[in-house]
């Protein structure tokens, strides 16, 4: 058997030695554990508050979900839930019905069933997006992020 054969047979042993400790060892989809916020808002007459949720998880920490739902399910639903795929966004109630949420625009996802009395801003440019991270109490909006404990 020549050289190079051994060596590619050695090689892909290792691969497959490898790949078995590998799935053994680190196949859980998260290395570190999720951390979630979450706070409800209370709209008017209603018994159905709304939901927020932010969420961070991932092998690294970098999947970064906040969640605007009438459900406090822990699972988003793309079809009734807004999903803001960003590290924080901002909120307002105003006259106890509605709900105002900034967000960069370019992180948001709509749902198809949008929800009653929910309104949602987009910040289009970094200039405005850093001008609300810095200002955002004194234009009287409150804020969740998922680094909020």
């Amino acid at each position: 058997m020549s050289n190079s054969k051994k060596i590619l047979l050695l090689f892909l042993a290792l691969l497959i030695v490898g790949a078995i400790w590998f799935y053994r060892n680190w196949r859980q989809e998260e290395f570190i554990p999720a951390k979630e916020n979450m706070t409800s808002i209370k709209l008017g007459n209603t018994n159905q508050p709304l939901y927020l949720k932010a969420k961070v998880w991932g092998v690294a920490g970098n999947h970064e979900e906040i969640v605007l739902s009438q459900s406090d399910s822990n699972l988003p639903n793309k079809t009734n839930d807004y999903i803001f795929y960003t590290s924080e966004v901002f909120y307002k109630v105003e006259s106890d019905i509605n709900v105002i949420v900034y967000a960069p625009e370019s992180l948001i996802s709509e749902p198809v069933n949008k929800i009653p009395n929910v309104t949602i801003k987009g910040l289009k440019t970094a200039d405005e997006i850093k001008d609300y991270n810095n200002n955002y109490q004194k234009y009287g909006l409150q804020r969740i992020s998922i680094y909020e404990q």
